[in-house]
């Protein structure tokens, strides 16, 4: 089992694991992988040589190169990021072809710390993972590779190790990768010096010179390198005979390849063999590591990116307020939250939507329809949306009501901000009753008019509509509270599921809702305000399979926001009475986490953001 096969999961071409490392055993794969030392040191054996790395060293495996890890301090902690070539071969036709190398002992540079950087960005957005977190993360390590392919190209032997390469002479660096490509493509072949140089088009003067020059060694010792470098694969995962071997990777003879394999190795093949077999991965000789929290693994690459001053967007990464929030499950819950949903609708509703009333109603989840109508509104007309109503499940009220103009007349309502009013001024309060019209009263050609209304005169879902799709359900103890959290466990007859609300916003945002605010000032007021925050949430879950439903109303994905963007002109084509087919409910990421201890879950939010996530233990399809 030398060969470690690499899973990918969810087509998403980044397999990313950290951990406290205390052994991995010897193996390799075909896939490019990086070994980040984000804390402690570890010793790295790759091929004949043995490297220790220390805190933010990064080591480079290009691929069917023979590796093991070790601790060297019991308090390490190592990210292993592995890409798919196969995947990344679309954007780079070579890269199975590449041979990368990013250590150095002549002290980090500039350009380490540059890929320092752009690695650590990835970690964080991984650990953070935000709703987009897998396109985030491939077009950064596209960005990583076109790095490595520009800098860390190359290598050279300096005694012992083989380290990266370095010159500032580009004509020269895509010359000696060329050629160091070829020969480790063709190591197994009858390769001279003249077939190369009429290859590469140069002079067998030339190319011998610039071959001793970047690698410190003589054109036939580097192919002899390459070669004995191979052949340690089917030394440790076959029985070939040694003789066999030699002649695989091209060697004339078996003293050759023996001759060539002790300088590097410093014993003999068979002696390799014998001594590291036991040492190679298999089901009986897996790796020891412990994963890392995300909360932890969050903590230490901020604090890592924060400590190499860059001067792109890591400070705006560190510069957040950061929340720590451990929840006990077991502690004596702060209330018992339930509230009931009552939704008015008219006559004129199910004259304007149609049957799409129902689907919208349905959705909420509502106690009560209360069905106002008034002297204008005909009795067949009652009659027949009342008994619509009642036949598709709802408990209906009908209550005589001429218009009354609503208190306050908002920009708010219509935005985000609604949402975060409602569920904040709800959460703490003894209003158990949240009364409010399903639709804005018929305005004309205005799509939006501050109604404290849950959907647009045209049937847009409006972001209130998703807070109390989400209040109406939400039964069950109050366990932890702060201005911009709240952790809510709900009961079920059989296991309870969590539910973690936050938002991030402000006292402008929060009390937009309760004063006449126009569409151009809630505008303002939502994009001038760019605070972030980290939310990293504990739960002392059982042991299990846990699913896991995180929402994101975000203040762009919403019919204020594409409003927004035409300056709120009304003659845009959104004044159909049908439902305007955009995109406004929350965006959506589900996944399963496997829970041994604590669950933890990160929320990243940069501006107005509202963000909730049901957490139940996998195969519990009840209702949170």
């Amino acid at each position: 089992m030398l060969f470690e096969k690499i899973t990918y999961q969810d087509d998403f071409p980044i397999n990313i694991t950290i951990a406290n490392i205390e052994d991995y055993p010897i193996h390799y794969h075909q896939d490019i992988e990086f070994v980040f030392v984000l804390k402690g040191q570890v010793t790295l054996k790759n091929g004949y040589c043995s490297y220790t790395l220390h805190e933010r060293d990064i080591f480079t495996n290009s691929g069917h190169e023979v590796h093991s890890l070790t601790s060297e301090d019991p308090d390490n902690i190592v990210a292993l990021i592995q890409i798919s070539t196969h995947y990344f071969s679309q954007y780079f036709p070579s890269l199975s072809k590449a041979c990368y190398r990013t250590y150095t002992n002549k002290g980090r540079s500039s350009k380490h710390d540059n890929l320092q950087e752009k690695l650590l960005d990835i970690l964080l957005q991984y650990s953070i993972r935000s709703s987009r977190y897998k396109t985030e993360c491939t077009y950064a390590m596209i960005e990583v590779i076109k790095y490595l392919e520009r800098i860390f190209n190359l290598f050279a032997f300096n005694g012992e190790m083989v380290i990266n390469f370095e010159s500032s002479n580009p004509v020269t660096i895509e010359r000696i990768s060329h050629i160091i490509g070829y020969i480790y493509q063709n190591y197994a072949e009858k390769i001279t010096l003249d077939d190369l140089a009429e290859i590469e088009h140069l002079s067998t003067f030339y190319l011998s010179h610039i071959i001793k020059d970047c690698t410190g060694m003589n054109f036939r010792e580097f192919l002899c390198f390459a070669r004995v470098e191979w052949s340690e694969i089917q030394l440790l995962d076959t029985n070939k005979k040694i003789s066999q071997i030699a002649k695989d990777v091209g060697f004339s003879t078996t003293s050759y390849y023996e001759k060539y394999f002790r300088k590097w190795f410093g014993l003999s093949p068979q002696e390799h063999r014998e001594k590291y077999l036991p040492m190679v991965k298999s089901e009986f000789h897996r790796e020891t590591l412990t994963l890392v929290p995300p909360n932890k693994a969050i903590t230490l690459i901020r604090n890592l990116l924060s400590s190499l001053n860059s001067q792109k967007n890591s400070a705006s990464l560190v510069n957040t307020l950061k929340l720590e929030i451990d929840t006990d499950i077991h502690t004596a819950p702060l209330a018992y939250i339930s509230h009931l949903l009552i939704v008015e609708v008219r006559c004129e509703d199910f004259a304007a939507m149609g049957f799409h009333i129902f689907s919208r109603l349905s959705n909420l989840y509502p106690e009560t329809v209360v069905l106002i109508y008034s002297d204008e509104d005909s009795p067949k007309q009652i009659d027949k949306f009342q008994m619509l109503l009642q036949t598709a499940g709802f408990q209906v009220e009908c209550k005589k009501q001429n218009y009354l103009p609503f208190s306050v007349i908002s920009a708010g309502n219509d935005s985000i901000a609604y949402p975060i009013h409602l569920i904040h001024k709800l959460i703490r309060s003894e209003e158990k009753e949240i009364r409010l019209p399903l639709r804005d009263y018929d305005t004309g050609e205005m799509i939006l008019s501050g109604q404290p209304a849950l959907l647009t005169a045209n049937g847009t879902c409006k972001p209130g509509y998703f807070a109390c799709q989400l209040l109406s359900r939400l039964k069950g103890n109050l366990l932890c509270w702060g201005k911009q959290y709240c952790v809510i466990e709900t009961q079920s007859d059989s296991n309870p599921a969590y539910i973690i609300i936050v938002s991030n916003f402000n006292e402008a945002i929060y009390e937009m809702c309760t004063k006449e605010t126009t569409a151009h000032q809630a505008k303002t007021i939502l994009n001038e305000f760019k605070d972030e925050i980290d939310f990293n949430v504990s739960l002392n879950l059982p042991p299990g399979m846990y699913s896991v439903m995180k929402y994101s109303l975000t203040k762009n994905r919403n019919i204020f926001a594409y409003l927004s963007a035409f300056d709120f002109n009304d003659d845009v084509g959104f004044h159909s009475t049908q439902t305007i087919s955009i995109p406004t409910e929350p965006e959506l990421e589900l996944y399963i986490e496997d829970v041994r201890t604590t669950f933890n879950m990160n929320f990243s939010m940069k501006g107005v953001d509202l963000q909730y996530a049901v957490i139940r233990l996998k195969g519990d399809s009840k209702d949170a």
